[in-house]
């Protein structure tokens, strides 16, 4: 049995789908067991919150592998620790847990800094005696945080974004997924740790000009301050610490020469290059029309 936390976020779903098309007797860890998660009827669906370390041993009951995802706040180190102290308790063999690249660099952000002290809850939890391997895989930016231009896009073809000459190896979800379920289902990833990016690196221009293709279309890009972005971030959902600390680290040079760099591992790990953004863009362009 795997576990997947995190299971109806973006990458976690994603998880989940390919285990169950491998598969793999898979258990989705909520916080709402009662609603309708829209998962296959297989998947088996367990109530518990990583906040809250009473409620997870019967998540973790039976499990071999966890896919650990957090929600990449303040709380992540915290909840990492509960996950690991609970699978250490329930003789879980493997956590991977999804991580950031800026982790691998020591980048001293705010979420960079969430992440790494998360990694480091998890490998002195390991550590204990019959305590659970672990793997960490570290991407960088998601192509889907373009569905945050999806309003604009509708109402106006205009894209409003900051950092904008800034370019980035954006990575597809489903590649960042592929990985973490490879890591998960077979052999020889224990204690490693995997920066992924996309196979190119693209400014926001690009992307811009890449989904107007898509659309059949031409798109406006406007550049608007940090602050801007953040706070219509936080009205769509979307924690406004990370928003503003993602977009602030491209505003420093260490940081966007670290975000360009193209890395081999997705197609290493997986067997196959990962997608481009045209990719991504056709497949999603609904959300933007």
């Amino acid at each position: 049995m795997i576990l997947v936390t995190g299971a109806t976020g973006t990458v976690g779903r994603e998880v989940v789908s390919q285990l169950v098309g491998e598969g793999r007797p898979v258990r989705a860890l909520t916080r709402e067991p009662d609603r309708d998660l829209g998962f296959p009827r297989s998947v088996e669906v367990a109530g518990g919150d990583l906040g809250r370390p009473e409620t997870l041993g019967a998540a973790v009951a039976g499990v071999e592998s966890v896919f650990l995802l957090t929600g990449g706040g303040p709380e992540t180190p915290l909840h990492d620790a509960n996950l690991a102290l609970a699978a250490l308790d329930a003789g879980v063999r493997h956590i991977v847990k999804l991580s950031i690249i800026g982790a691998a660099y020591g980048f001293d952000d705010l979420v960079s800094t969430w992440h790494l002290a998360g990694e480091r809850a998890i490998r002195q939890i390991g550590d204990r005696p019959g305590g659970p391997a672990w793997t960490f895989v570290r991407p960088g930016e998601f192509m889907s945080n373009a569905r945050l231009w999806a309003g604009p896009v509708k109402a106006r073809r205009t894209v409003i974004w900051a950092q904008t000459e800034a370019a980035v190896a954006v990575i597809d979800p489903r590649d960042v997924a592929a990985v973490a379920v490879t890591t998960l289902t077979t052999p020889g990833h224990d204690g490693q740790t995997y920066r992924i990016s996309g196979p190119e690196a693209l400014t926001v221009g690009e992307r811009v000009a890449k989904l107007g293709a898509a659309l059949g279309d031409q798109l406006t890009l406007v550049e608007r301050p940090v602050a801007d972005v953040r706070d219509a971030a936080a009205r769509a959902g979307r924690q406004p610490l990370v928003v503003e600390t993602t977009l602030g680290n491209l505003g420093r040079p260490e940081f966007r020469e670290r975000a360009a760099t193209v890395l081999p591992a997705v197609e290493k790990i997986i067997g196959r290059a990962p997608y481009t953004f045209d990719r991504w863009a056709a497949d999603h362009v609904e959300i933007f029309r």
